[in-house]
């Protein structure tokens, strides 16, 4: 259970932040300075929401693959939205 706590904690943080901030950046019609307030207040209960789902997983390997490919799809799109949006 630790390992996966561990996957969660680890891996959930920056999850979370490529997640918010590429909402952040994707949101229509705005800049995304306007949906800082927004992305933090949603920032604390995604991230416990990761940890959440990482620790009832069914072993701790599967854990930090699925995290592991979640970040990278994360980033992925973060970078994407920086791209699309100037």
């Amino acid at each position: 259970m630790w390992a996966k706590a561990a996957a969660g904690v680890l891996l959930g943080l920056p999850l979370s932040l490529a997640a918010c901030g590429a909402l952040s950046y994707a949101w229509p019609g705005t800049r995304w300075q306007s949906t800082v307030n927004a992305v933090l207040l949603a920032f604390f209960p995604l991230w416990l929401a990761v940890i959440s789902v990482a620790v009832g997983q069914r072993s701790a390997r599967q854990t930090w693959l699925a995290l592991g490919v979640a970040n990278l799809l994360a980033f992925s799109a973060l970078w994407a939205a920086r791209l699309w949006h100037g």
